[in-house]
């Protein structure tokens, strides 16, 4: 029988997978639980740096915001920096092992030292980066609302999770049986994860498509 992957992110996000899988035989079932929404805001304070979180959250700011010349621009890895070039920006920081959030953020932490830093990001946020700051020094700031949409997924032999936010969508209406494989899109995903108490067989420490890619070859 043909072995099946479920990704909890979008057809479109994927290519790379979609075209691997099919030289070795694997159905892929792509689909994300969530949904997301632009939230107005204001920023009435100044900041020196800005951290970006996803590509999201740079195409929900960028279309609101304008970024004062000379603000230090940081990225939690190479696929949200990619996003800052769409809009004539450079990213000054980007994070190289963007599946451990907490080492980002020490490393991010570093970089900027005692400067203001402004985080832009989701209503839902986990505060992974933004958490080893002292509250003094950072503005965080809502301005996109993500919704958890559940649906009913079929039976897998691997189940990669993206978020703690897609597990949530996932385990509403789905369970995963003992034998298939669990794979985390990083650490913040496999804490979440362990928290619901469900086993996993592997974490992406740089959370990229070629990770996952590399880990199907080896299995």
């Amino acid at each position: 029988m043909k072995k099946q992957l479920f990704i909890s992110k979008n057809s479109n996000e994927i290519e790379s997978l979609l075209n691997f899988c099919n030289t070795i035989d694997i159905q892929v079932v792509a689909h994300s639980f969530l949904q997301f929404e632009a939230i107005p805001f204001k920023i009435e304070e100044d900041y020196e740096a800005i951290f970006f979180g996803s590509p999201r959250a740079v195409d929900f700011f960028l279309s609101q915001e304008i970024i004062p010349a000379n603000t230090i621009l940081g990225c939690i890895g190479e696929i949200t920096a990619q996003s800052l070039i769409k809009f004539g920006l450079k990213s000054d920081f980007t994070g190289t092992t963007s599946g451990d959030a907490s080492m980002i953020a020490l490393e991010f932490k570093a970089f900027v030292g005692d400067k203001k830093v402004l985080f832009p990001q989701s209503n839902i946020s986990n505060r992974s980066v933004s958490s080893v700051f002292d509250s003094s020094q950072i503005i965080e700031i809502s301005i996109y609302k993500t919704a958890v949409y559940s649906k009913s997924i079929p039976d897998s032999n691997f189940y990669v999770f993206t978020s703690p936010s897609n597990v949530d969508g996932f385990l509403e209406e789905n369970q995963i049986n003992e034998s298939s494989i669990v794979i985390a899109w990083g650490k913040t995903t496999e804490k979440h994860l362990l928290e619901k108490k469900m086993t996993v067989n592997h974490v992406l420490k740089n959370a990229s498509i070629k990770e996952l890619i590399n880990f199907l070859k080896s299995v």
